[in-house]
């Protein structure tokens, strides 16, 4: 279980990286953008992505293709954690309104991210030590995801585990497994919404914000 006063550390670094985007006049969307002038559906922000090379944990910022959810969405994080074979594993995905507040998180199916589809007790030790430390431009964005796999971690780790019921409710529709996990009939598998300022009435103290 995690100390509160872990969970108030991550949830103050959520908020000082918010007041120092606002005094600067940018969202946490705009700057996912890397300094594009255009946001294209499907384009990685960074194109590389950012990766951690000793961990191996890495996220990229993009949209898809207008669904429902556009009207109140602006793009998402998709975040992961690549093993030593070079295969990796998707942890959860958080998606942002167009003023950059966190608005929901999701998992995926396998085709969604061409990720090696693993039982959900691994994906949630991978997504417990999430540690992404970066230098530069980018720096602050690091810091924001991190805090908010701890920040979220029980609501994350609901998500993990019933995307693994929901593929076992599915799969009797189909004639294997693998179609299942290849089927463009289903690319979200579980979410949930999220409230950014009622988690921050929870673990802080909250004056001017």
């Amino acid at each position: 279980m995690l100390m509160k006063s872990t969970l108030c550390l991550s949830a103050q670094e959520i908020l000082n990286i918010y007041e120092r985007y606002a005094k600067k006049g940018v969202t946490l969307s705009e700057v996912a953008l890397c300094g594009a002038k255009e946001f294209i559906e499907l384009t990685h922000y960074p194109k590389n992505d950012v990766v951690d090379l000793v961990s191996g944990y890495e996220f990229y910022y993009h949209a898809h293709p207008t669904s429902s959810t556009a009207s109140r969405e602006h793009g998402h994080f998709h975040l992961f954690q690549r093993q030593k074979n070079q295969t990796f594993i998707h942890l959860i995905a958080i998606s942002l309104n167009p003023q950059g507040l966190p608005v929901r998180l999701f998992t995926c199916n396998q085709w969604v991210t061409g990720e090696t589809m693993v039982e959900s007790s691994k994906v949630i030790e991978s997504l417990k030590d999430f540690d992404l430390e970066l230098k530069g431009r980018l720096g602050p964005i690091a810091r924001w995801v991190t805090a908010m796999t701890t920040l979220y971690f029980y609501e994350m780790s609901a998500l993990i585990h019933a995307r693994d019921q929901k593929l076992i409710d599915l799969e009797p529709a189909f004639s294997s497994r693998s179609q299942l996990l290849e089927s463009k009939q289903h690319h979200e598998l579980t979410q949930c919404d999220i409230e950014l300022m009622a988690s921050f009435s929870q673990h802080l103290t909250i004056t001017n914000y």
